[in-house]
């Protein structure tokens, strides 16, 4: 009963600290609103082709030149517009320059392709597009030595417009800038909770209470138990405050199963918590625990990714962003979130409540063994 008894008060007294409030809630909201909007072309995924240009020399003849024609009708339609090349113009230099995307001579035996390396896109398009009647025209010619009068149906279809085939291993959405910054800004404002248990028990010291708690009918641990758990209720419900807010305001995606992030954000609270508390008994002095905390914190933060986007890709640099805590949460939320992967954030959590183990074990030992608070 005591230690809901200081924990209750624990959480009045942070509720009237107006100005760390405002800062857990309006910070990460002000900036998850500004990052989100300034960086959103960057999450864009989609690329726009745009109209493609190719040179072409016909040498064709017969039925084949009126396949050829039909076909480049059709291609019209989708953005890709053929031009004879005409005179002493030297295509091959056109398409060097840039000014066109490819360049064809087309024969009743073979189609010769060449296209601009410089858009590596739109030469796949054209590729796609000379292999697709390449092989229209060689299952017609298959085809005329048994029906020749399926022969006009099959060249007659349209042109294929799917030249490019993309498939995904993973999840079909991705996430978007705002609900990027939304997991980035949740995960960060959560660590920053361990500036506020850093002054949990120094605080009583400070405000000259410490004495009167001694004085009264109750046991140090359960002072030590009490103020840690009503500090967690406020970090959490600034946190959980904080992922409804851009859950229904900013519309990000937080996925269908919700409960679980829920958990997986508490563990890394009590993980803040812990750290924050821990480094108090560390640091011995208000100033060194406030530097440590926030170099720590900045640190997690941009090799977190909490600002920008990080991808490491060498062995070196992944061994380095992972020593982030917000890499592993950050990571689990992903996976859970856009792979519906309920499993991922069972290392996030271990991992967690390891560390807050680890912390609180330092914390309560220098507690009990030091006099008052």
């Amino acid at each position: 009963m005591n230690i809901i008894r200081i924990a209750f008060k624990e959480i009045k007294s942070d509720f009237r600290d107006i100005r760390t409030l405002v800062f857990m809630l309006a910070f990460p909201i002000v900036l998850m609103l500004i990052l989100g909007t300034a960086l959103s072309n960057t999450f864009n995924t989609s690329t726009s082709v745009g109209e493609i240009h190719v040179l072409y020399k016909d040498q064709t003849s017969g039925e084949f030149s009126g396949y050829v024609r039909q076909f480049m009708k059709e291609a019209k339609k989708s953005a890709l517009h053929f031009k004879r090349i005409s005179g002493q113009l030297d295509a091959k230099k056109e398409v060097q320059q840039g000014y066109y995307d490819g360049y064809m001579t087309i024969t009743n035996e073979q189609i010769q392709l060449y296209v601009n390396d410089t858009n590596s896109i739109k030469g796949s398009v054209i590729q796609g597009m000379a292999a697709a009647f390449a092989d229209q025209y060689n299952i017609a010619t298959a085809v005329a030595k048994v029906k020749p009068e399926q022969v006009q149906l099959l060249m007659n279809n349209k042109v294929q417009n799917d030249y490019i085939k993309e498939t995904s291993l993973h999840s079909k959405r991705q996430p978007g800038a705002m609900d990027y910054y939304a997991i980035a800004m949740t995960t960060m404002i959560a660590l920053y909770g361990a500036l506020s248990a850093s002054y949990l028990i120094r605080g009583e010291r400070t405000r000259k209470t410490a004495d009167r708690l001694l004085a009264a009918p109750v046991h140090k641990f359960e002072i030590f138990i009490g103020k840690i758990f009503g500090n967690m209720v406020v970090n959490f419900l600034c946190v959980a405050i904080v992922i409804t807010f851009s859950k229904f305001v900013f519309k990000a995606y937080w996925g269908h199963h919700l409960a679980l992030v829920y958990l997986v954000v508490f563990t890394e609270v009590l993980f803040a918590i812990s750290l924050g508390l821990g480094i108090s008994y560390i640091a011995r002095t208000e100033g060194a625990t406030r530097m440590i905390l926030m170099i720590v914190i900045q640190l997690a933060s941009f090799l977190g990714g909490a600002y920008f986007k990080i991808e490491a890709t060498g062995p070196m640099e992944k061994l380095i962003t992972n020593l982030s805590p917000l890499t592993w949460v950050n990571t689990a939320l992903t996976k859970i979130i856009y792979l519906n992967d309920v499993s991922a954030g069972s290392f996030a959590m271990l991992l967690n409540v390891g560390l807050a183990a680890l912390f609180l074990l330092i914390a309560g030992t220098a507690f009990t063994r030091q006099e008052g608070l």
